[in-house]
């Protein structure tokens, strides 16, 4: 068995042309490189170099051999890498959420059934997480619609409805009710990371100017302290965060009312049957 730390300095050799390139790039002295090449030579049992007084050159089975090392050191990291990775799975849970409130609820449930794991979330638009638990990027993942795929296993796991406040003087309070079109051309305030929620309205509001924001705090901030109209969520107004002196109407939009599925591949139901067991469909409400 040839060990693969002389396979590496072989390599270098190759890479770098010369010993005290080599040298230099290992961290290694002249003479500690010269031995380990003429030790390769020995567990081989082949010439691979062409000496002379000062220089040493690959022969042509020495070129050849540099190539296969480099076939060899690539196979040795590549099974590192799956080996480590595959250990992370099984001390991390995944999952994709597809907004920011399904995230804030269930985190704390997956914290406390899950403890001693880590919890790797993603929060973005969930048009890809069907095809995520089926590679085994996600364990887990919360869409905002059941994808009927017979591998995915789902359960509803909550609702969540979409407001705008607006100034109790704006033309829009008097409305019988509100579309999204109604507030194209508008300037509103928007949060930065809301996962679907970014990209549902954009077809219906071209020419509204959104003034997008990173923090959630400042978001709440400028809200409540500025005229311009932000978009409210019935779970942060259902526990009493309303932005005062302003009007809060909900939208009329099938689309900012949306269910909330908790997903995992079918043949790993199992697996999460506790979590699935702990959440229905008032979960998220």
């Amino acid at each position: 068995m040839i060990d693969i730390h002389l396979l590496e300095q072989f390599h270098a050799f190759y890479e770098c042309g010369t010993l005290s390139a080599a040298a230099e790039q290992l961290h290694t002295s002249q003479p500690a490189l010269t031995r380990a090449m003429k030790k390769l030579e020995e567990d081989l049992g082949v010439t691979l170099f062409v000496r002379s007084k000062n220089q040493l050159k690959l022969n042509d089975t020495g070129i050849h051999a540099a190539e296969y090392a480099r076939d060899v050191l690539d196979a040795d990291r590549d099974f590192e890498a799956k080996v480590k990775a595959y250990e992370r799975r099984l001390r991390t849970i995944s999952i994709g959420f597809c907004a920011p409130v399904p995230q804030t609820v269930l985190t704390p449930i997956l914290n406390t059934i899950f403890d001693g794991m880590t919890i790797s979330a993603d929060m973005m638009d969930d048009i890809e997480f069907v095809d995520r638990l089926k590679s085994h990027e996600y364990n887990l993942a919360v869409l905002h619609e059941d994808p009927k795929d017979k591998d995915i296993y789902v359960k509803k796991c909550g609702h969540e409805d979409l407001f705008i406040s607006l100034m109790p003087g704006d033309p829009l309070t008097f409305y019988p009710e509100i579309h999204l079109s109604d507030l194209d051309g508008k300037s509103i305030l928007l949060l930065t990371r809301i996962g679907f929620w970014m990209n549902f309205h954009k077809d219906k509001t071209p020419n509204t100017n959104y003034l997008l924001q990173i923090d959630m705090d400042s978001f709440f901030e400028l809200s409540q302290n500025s005229s311009y109209p932000s978009f409210a969520s019935s779970y942060y107004m259902s526990r009493g965060q309303e932005f005062k002196g302003k009007v809060t109407v909900a939208l009329a939009d099938p689309e900012c009312h949306t269910d909330y599925f908790l997903a995992c591949l079918t043949s790993e139901k199992e697996k999460y049957k506790t979590l699935f067991d702990r959440i229905n469909e008032t979960t998220i409400l």
